[in-house]
């Protein structure tokens, strides 16, 4: 039996650099620096059971209330 070796180049591993973070304006990696303004509806939220908003009079949960 004869040993046969193919012929292969070396395989190089390139780790990735780790980048430096840098903080902006918009930086959400919860240093605490950011301001978070509160979410507010233009309108009352819909009722399962009221009418659906759409006009077509059928319940919120059975139309658009999916």
């Amino acid at each position: 039996m004869s040993s046969h070796k193919e012929n292969t180049a070396p395989v190089e591993v390139k780790m990735e650099q780790e980048q430096e973070h840098v903080h902006g304006p918009n930086c959400s990696h919860g240093h605490g620096n950011a301001l978070l303004k509160p979410i507010t509806r233009e309108a009352p939220k819909v009722g399962r059971n009221d009418p659906c908003p759409c006009g077509s009079q059928k319940k919120f949960k059975k139309c658009c209330g999916i």
